[in-house]
């Protein structure tokens, strides 16, 4: 990738790893190797031979020197043996630089694909019931297939449909969003010392005004001044406090003041680095100061990143409720630096994986199970885990946004699932008990319970997902919240349509659906439960 990281294939014999490697690497013009066919060119015989003349062993060993030699290399594609995951010392060196994706399929087609190759594949020499022995291998190898940062079964793909599917899960890439009659690009896995360069290249000139927050401009701050200075921009600052509560009018009107003062004009630039609130404020400001300038968006937080930072919804909240003076603007870029989360207190990672979980349910395609499968890795900050789960969720916001930009088809309003009781929540706890990711968490649990009783959402389902929060340590209840305070704040919500309370329900993990014509003493019965 061009960053450098490889692109690992793993994955049983006959799922394709060889044929994908090279036509991977020829779409992204990448460099190369396979660890089997590097064997035989150091050893000067076929795979077959190795095993008969020298054994298993002497095999493996061979394959740990190749895979220590090219786990050096950067910014290629390699294919690997089947076997090569059932060393710990191989997946540390290949994950050292390596994204790693495992290709699988079932076993008949593994057997079909496989039948004709009568001594090419050791492994299954000798042996008469083969789809027997191949299942076997599958049952001892799948623990170790499962390290893969992505699984993708190849049974019914074809060669360009698997490297299309391996190309849409690569992190580190520039996605485009388009909406309307223009265009713009999210760069996910670049670094935050690159703002000033993606700025330049897309014609911003002049004054940038850089706004964070206490918390965040300490650290980054400097580095992103610095790299819009080495460009020859003019750059200010201006460092606000951070929290929900300073989304507010009576803030923006202090950096509308701010503004005036730097003597800003319509080709000046407004950079929100920070989290969801520092993103929500700049961008209410920067699209209604001189009837709009310029945005930037260097999201710092998991839940920005995921979530407020893609869309173009930016606003302040009332103190009757959240959100509630706002509008539409998109951003000219946003750069996305996994690397900024190193420094992420563990509470603001599992706030932000609560949003990824909402991706999921949303629009699921593997996702959901990826996540199952991966929480631990996630909440450790693993720095592929994130940088896949930080893509995956862009996309399907993207996918939803290019469809109904300003949410008046119905379509964007799949992604308030949660919203509805978690906006709720936080305004009756006063913005201070629970964090936004928080109280989003409850609320997909409270509006899953809502669906489940009304029969749309199966009780496996509503399980499953409770299952991955708690695993995520993430609340699935508003224990002390008032509940007549939440039945009230509902009454205050911008998705209300002709005095109909919308709320966004599943219907099944992978599928969202509206519904207005919810019982008023159903949801009163619901939060007396999620609060309890």
């Amino acid at each position: 990738m061009k960053d450098g990281t490889n692109i690992v294939l793993i994955g049983f014999m006959g799922t394709g790893k060889s044929l994908v490697g090279k036509e991977l690497a020829r779409r992204l013009e990448l460099g190369y190797v396979d660890t089997d066919e590097l064997i035989e060119k150091k050893e000067g015989k076929a795979i077959p031979e190795i095993f008969a003349q020298k054994g298993e062993d002497y095999f493996r060993q061979r394959e740990k020197e190749v895979i220590k030699e090219i786990s050096k290399f950067k910014g290629y594609v390699i294919s690997t043996g089947g076997g090569a995951v059932l060393s710990p010392e191989n997946i540390k060196c290949l994950k050292e630089n390596g994204y790693l994706v495992c290709l699988t399929a079932n076993t008949e087609v593994i057997l079909q694909r496989t039948k004709n190759q009568n001594g090419e594949r050791p492994l299954l020499n000798g042996f008469r019931n083969k789809k027997k022995r191949i299942q076997e291998l599958l049952k001892v190898r799948k623990p170790y297939y499962q390290q893969a940062d992505f699984t993708i079964d190849t049974s019914s793909l074809s060669i360009p449909q698997i490297v299309n599917a391996i190309i849409a899960v690569l992190p580190g890439r520039e996605l485009k969003v388009r909406v309307g009659d223009r265009t713009y690009p999210i760069y996910v896995g670049g670094s935050i010392e690159e703002t000033g360069k993606i700025a330049s290249r897309l014609g911003l000139k002049g004054k940038i005004l850089v706004i964070s927050d206490r918390n965040v401009f300490p650290i980054y701050g400097k580095k992103v001044a610095n790299s819009l200075q080495r460009k020859k921009f003019l750059v200010s600052s201006l460092v606000i406090p951070p929290g929900e509560r300073y989304k507010s009018l009576s803030q923006a009107k202090k950096m509308y003041n701010f503004c005036i003062d730097l003597e800003m004009d319509r080709t000046s630039s407004i950079l929100a680095l920070g989290g969801g609130v520092v993103g929500d404020l700049s961008g209410f400001v920067a699209a209604t100061f001189l009837r709009g300038v310029n945005f930037v968006v260097v999201p710092t937080s998991l839940l920005a990143q995921v979530d407020s930072s893609v869309g173009g919804k930016v606003g302040v909240n009332l103190p009757q409720g959240k959100n509630l003076v706002g509008c539409f603007y998109q951003p000219k870029f946003v750069l996305i630096d996994p690397g900024v989360l190193k420094t992420l207190p563990p509470r603001r990672v599992r706030e932000g994986i609560a949003e990824v979980i909402k991706c999921a349910i949303i629009d699921n395609d593997n996702f959901f199970s990826y996540l199952e499968k991966n929480i631990t890795r996630a909440l450790k900050k693993d720095p592929h885990t994130l940088r896949f789960l930080i893509n995956k969720a862009i996309q399907t916001k993207i996918k939803v946004v290019e469809q109904d930009e300003r949410e008046e088809k119905g379509i964007r309003q799949i992604l308030n699932f949660g919203h509805t009781l978690g906006h709720a929540i936080e305004k009756a706890s006063g913005y201070r008990r629970y964090t936004h990711g928080e109280a989003v968490a409850i609320g997909m649990v409270g509006e899953s319970m809502i669906a489940e009783k009304i029969g749309l959402f199966s009780p496996s389902g509503l399980q499953n997902l409770i299952r991955l929060l708690v695993r995520a340590k993430l609340p699935v209840k508003a224990k002390g919240v008032d509940a007549e305070k939440i039945f009230r704040a509902l009454k205050v919500d911008k998705k209300i349509r002709e005095g109909k309370q919308v709320f966004a329900l599943p219907e099944a993990i992978g599928r969202i659906v509206l519904v207005d014509e919810i019982p008023q003493s159903l949801v009163r019965k619901v939060i007396q439960e999620i609060v309890s």
